[in-house]
Formats: structure tokens, C-alpha cells, sequence
């Protein structure tokens, strides 16, 4: 891929997310016509992700208490996601932390994560 192809693909990248943003700070999910969880609309059970939308609206408006209640995992989960865009963006300059944040034990580890707070969520009723 040539540098030009991804400097492309990184400015894409970055006014895609700026969009996203823009969009959960201007509207509530609660009250608008966001996408709903499949999963829960034919299972009767949350997924891992399940309450993320309105915990990004929550967040843009600093409104933290309410956003850990729609779900916690996506607040904990952002200084990893920082921490692995940086990774990605820097991996030539910082190597070992890029193979380390996405070797077998980091991706089984969020894994079993993600998995242990889809069974915790439903089974506390959270």
C-alpha cells in the first residue's frame, strides 16, 4: 500500500469518527431511530454491547454516572482502545507493543472479557 493510499485511508478514517461523534453528541439514541440490538430484539437477552449507543451519548455529554450504567465494559474498555489505535498507528516506531497488544494472550484474554460480562449482564440482570 503506498503512503499516499494511507494517508487516505487515515484521514477517511478520522472524519468518519469525528461524523460518529458528532452524531451520538447531537442525538440520543433512547429517543431517536438508532439501530437496535438484533440480538436482543429476538433473544430477550443483551449482548456485550447491548446499552453502548446511549453510553457514547452519555459520555459526550459528560454525563459519566450514567453512561458506566448503560454499560461499563465500553467505559473500561476505552483506554485499551486508545492504546491500540496508538499501537496501530505507531507499530513501526514502537513494534514490540503493537505485537504485544495483538498477540494470543491480549486477544484471548478480551475474549474471555467479553464474554464473561455478556453472561454476567444477563444473569444480574444488568
Amino acid at each position: 500500500m503506498t503512503r499516499r493510499v494511507k494517508l487516505t485511508l487515515t484521514i477517511s478514517g478520522i472524519v468518519a469518527l469525528v461524523a460518529i461523534l458528532l452524531l451520538y453528541a447531537s442525538f440520543n439514541p433512547a429517543d431517536n431511530p438508532f439501530p437496535r440490538c438484533v440480538f436482543l430484539s429476538l433473544t430477550g437477552f443483551k449482548c456485550p454491547g447491548c446499552g453502548s449507543q446511549r453510553a457514547l451519548h452519555a459520555l459526550l455529554h459528560a454525563e459519566f454516572c450514567q453512561a458506566w450504567h448503560y454499560n461499563p465494559l465500553l467505559i473500561i474498555s476505552i483506554p485499551f482502545l486508545a492504546l491500540l489505535a496508538f499501537s496501530q498507528v505507531m507499530k513501526h516506531r514502537f513494534t514490540k507493543l503493537y505485537n504485544n497488544l495483538n498477540g494470543g494472550m491480549v486477544i484471548w484474554t478480551v475474549f474471555i472479557i467479553v464474554i464473561a460480562w455478556w453472561i454476567f449482564r444477563n444473569i444480574f440482570d444488568w
